[in-house]
């Protein structure tokens, strides 16, 4: 991603994902909740967001809130 900010945050809100990819906020919710988008999902969220005007990768929707540290970096942070 860009930055930081979770791909919803960067995006406007739960709220405003799901207007935008036509779920609804309950459903793009629990995709939040659950930091991840359903694989089924990723390829319409996608396209509609790119329509939308937005930049977005299939990297930003995989890890919608950054790549996780892997159990070394973890390690080393600790």
């Amino acid at each position: 991603m860009t930055s930081d900010t979770d791909l919803f945050a960067r995006l406007g809100g739960t709220r405003a994902v799901a207007d935008m990819i036509g779920e609804p906020p309950s459903t793009v919710q629990s995709w939040k909740t659950a930091r991840r988008i359903p694989s089924t999902k990723q390829p319409m969220v996608i396209e509609k967001v790119r329509n939308a005007g937005h930049i977005i990768t299939a990297h930003d929707v995989v890890f919608p809130f950054g790549v996780p540290a892997t159990p070394i970096e973890q390690k080393k942070a600790a």
